[in-house]
């Protein structure tokens, strides 16, 4: 009878596990002994400085959090913020309010231009930038407002 390899000595497989889930593959890697050292040892160095930066990237990045000390805008500030945008680009602010949305604040101010469209913005409590703003027919944007 033949000796054949087993399904998982099979080099096919083995670049399958260092792709998909290495550190099988790391160990069938050296287990077997398919490639010779020097690519064996290659193959390692890069999975450990692979691994090595995805850690340092975790450990460094930060991701963001309404509970970090980074001051809140207040309504008042995007209010006043957004009157000088809208003066800047000839529109007249006519309502404000806030809402909240996935538990953040968010600042909604409704606007008309001088050619007749209304516009709907946003500024978030956490920086004094308008995020979005969606203008169209009055009475569309007036039902948009009142559901918000």
């Amino acid at each position: 009878m033949q000796n054949q390899q087993k399904w998982y000595q099979k080099q096919v497989t083995v670049v399958l596990f260092l792709i998909f889930f290495f550190p099988v593959g790391l160990f069938l890697m050296w287990k077997y002994s398919l490639w010779s050292q020097t690519t064996r040892v290659v193959v390692s160095v890069f999975f450990s400085l692979l691994i090595l930066g995805n850690l340092s990237k975790e450990s460094t990045s930060k991701p963001f959090s309404s509970t970090d000390n980074a001051k809140k805008i207040t309504f008042d500030e995007a209010k006043q913020f957004m009157e000088t945008r809208l003066s800047n680009v000839n529109q007249t602010l006519m309502a404000s309010k806030t809402v909240f949305f996935d538990g953040k604040k968010v600042y909604m101010f409704m606007s008309v231009a001088e050619d007749g469209s209304t516009c709907i913005s946003g500024i978030s409590e956490f920086q004094l930038e308008v995020m979005s703003t969606d203008c169209g027919n009055t009475e569309m944007k007036i039902q948009e407002w009142n559901n918000l």
